[in-house]
């Protein structure tokens, strides 16, 4: 086998219009494996101080009051525009538990994307221009 066309695939690759895919694969990449990680290290975190079970019973009916879950975002990261709005995109960390009347309480939270599990919604850490920064979710958590 012959790797003839291997200096003009790396160089094709190296072409500024494919160098922007390269460096999305790579970063994306790199985010995904942080996320991992992070998940794995915050789950055992959240099996040792209780946070797991919280989350647990936050779905059931009679906890209503606290089945808006608060996480501030730590880091996110789209690839694609168009799927910008999935958890996937996100690294989180638990700030605590609110009522559902928190959204309605304040003017500046907005919904975000729904699943089928989940309301997600946002609230910004400022106005302006640009993409907005989120500071927190609150998940609704449907039964």
């Amino acid at each position: 086998m012959k790797l003839v066309n291997l200096p003009r695939f790396v160089g094709a690759l190296w072409a500024p219009e494919n160098l922007m895919i390269v460096k999305q694969a790579v970063t994306t990449s790199a985010f995904r494996l942080a996320r991992f990680v992070f998940g794995v290290f915050q789950t055992i975190y959240w099996q040792l101080n209780g946070t797991a079970q919280q989350v647990r019973e936050s779905h059931r009916p009679e906890h209503y009051d606290r089945s808006a879950q608060v996480l501030d975002v730590l880091w996110l990261h789209e690839f694609c525009p168009v799927n910008f709005y999935k958890t996937e995109n996100f690294i989180c960390t638990h700030d605590r538990f609110e009522s559902p009347q928190y959204v309605f309480d304040n003017d500046n939270i907005n919904l975000m994307f729904i699943t089928d599990s989940h309301a997600v919604f946002c609230e910004p850490t400022s106005k302006g221009r640009g993409r907005p920064r989120f500071a927190s979710f609150c998940n609704f958590f449907f039964g």
